[in-house]
């Protein structure tokens, strides 16, 4: 096949690996169906409010609860998760289209990885939790910063005041959301702007912004963890939700706290036993293969975008990717739901990639380079074994949430169209 006919092949497959998660998720997340559109604890935890006061996770169910008031509040939140599925979507793609990336092969993997665009339609996980609020800020946190880099200069100031005060509001809010944004998201967003620092020192209230929204949010975190809950405002803010919500949740015992909602009056202990089982059920070690499998993709995208040399040096642009894993990393030790941290530092990463390809630190020399031999896949062979081995992982596989097992970890087609023709 000559090269026209594999770059059709190429669009085509990149195409329907857009089109029919978006068609899946469309259908399941407004079809009339009996069960549950995704796991009932994380729609539990959608539906925490300040019903019994103020508490931790609460600020989006008390929106949902101020609009929608008495009535079921659970259709409208499977309209909002499709909706917040189609603009991360958008917004990533808007990233890749800004940084001047121009690599199909690059998007198609991209969207493929375990956690990431393709597997989030199709079986519904991952932009149905909070972290899908962070992915689409930090999307948004990326195509400003690319808008400053291609802005003219008189209008870059312009574009720098509204990055600034996204971040100065809307990161507090996200921390009220779910307090891990602290380890999720915030992290990778701080390094963004230090780097705008680092490129704009004639601009040094930018550093000081790093330290000032620094303090910002972990002063937020703290108000959150002193409102931790307990399990009698849980039983309250349960009590506060509609009876048919709270039956559709559980049937079984509608008068009882359930779900995530329950969770709030978990303590330390609680949360470190969950730590343990990843180990003692031997969960870990899948977590390790969907680690080093989403790891190659990275890799794969990192070839191919290829930072150039510098005088003989290598670009500082490995140098920043790899601190943005360092400083994700922490979310390992805070919460048992491996799956969900996978795929929200690989969705980041990439966007960081893409985004730093835009970079001054793209053509600054590392004088200091990292000792790492990724140039073994720089030859044309191995690169095309690199990304046939990325679409099988891709295709092949799905990585679950959380609570790993053998039996599911790989991809389920029949079960993902079944619905349709039920339909």
């Amino acid at each position: 096949m000559n090269s026209r006919g594999l770059s059709i092949l190429r669009f085509i497959a990149l195409a329907l690996c857009i089109e029919i998660p978006l068609i899946l998720s469309y259908f399941w997340m407004t079809g009339d169906f009996s069960v549950p559109r995704f796991n009932v604890w994380p729609i539990s935890e959608w539906l925490i409010n300040y019903q019994a006061g103020f508490i931790r996770r609460g600020l989006v169910g008390e929106i949902f609860l101020k609009i929608y008031g008495p009535s079921a509040l659970i259709r409208p939140l499977y309209i909002a998760m499709f909706f917040s599925y189609l603009m991360y979507t958008a917004a990533f793609l808007l990233v890749y289209l800004k940084s001047g990336i121009r690599n199909t092969n690059v998007l198609l993997v991209a969207v493929l990885i375990q956690g990431g665009i393709f597997h989030m339609g199709m079986a519904s996980d991952f932009y149905t939790r909070k972290e899908n609020i962070f992915l689409i800020f930090f999307s948004i946190q990326c195509l400003l910063y690319l808008q400053i880099k291609s802005a003219p200069i008189a209008i870059q100031k312009y574009w720098l005041g509204i990055y600034l005060a996204s971040l100065f509001i809307v990161t507090p809010s996200l921390v009220l959301v779910h307090e891990a944004y602290i380890f999720l998201s915030f992290p990778i967003s701080a390094l963004l702007l230090w780097i705008l620092a680092l490129e704009r020192p004639q601009d040094r209230y930018l550093r000081l912004a790093v330290g000032l929204l620094f303090c910002e949010t972990v002063i937020v975190f703290l108000i959150c963890s002193v409102f931790h809950g307990d399990i009698a405002m849980s039983q309250l803010i349960w009590d506060s939700l509609p009876l048919t919500d709270r039956l559709q949740l559980s049937p079984a015992a509608p008068y009882s706290t359930f779900g995530a909602i329950s969770s709030l009056g978990w303590g330390i202990n609680q949360h470190l036993s969950t730590l343990y089982g990843v180990i003692s059920s031997g969960g870990i070690f899948i977590w390790i293969f969907f680690a080093f499998g989403n790891a190659l993709v990275l890799t794969y995208v990192y070839i191919e975008i290829d930072p150039p040399k510098i005088n003989g040096f290598p670009s500082q642009y490995l140098r920043w990717i790899l601190i943005g894993i360092l400083v994700l990393m922490p979310i390992f030790l805070v919460g048992s739901d491996w799956g969900r941290w996978i795929a929200s530092i690989s969705n980041q990463l990439i966007l960081l990639m893409f985004t730093l390809h835009r970079s001054d630190m793209f053509y600054k020399p590392d004088m200091n380079p990292m000792p790492m031999r990724l140039s073994l896949f720089k030859g044309f062979r191995s690169r095309a074994y690199l990304f046939a081995l990325c679409i099988i992982y891709g295709l092949l596989f799905q990585m679950p949430e959380c609570c790993a097992d053998p039996r599911t970890i790989f991809a389920p087609y029949i079960h993902y169209f079944s619905f349709l023709v039920m339909n």
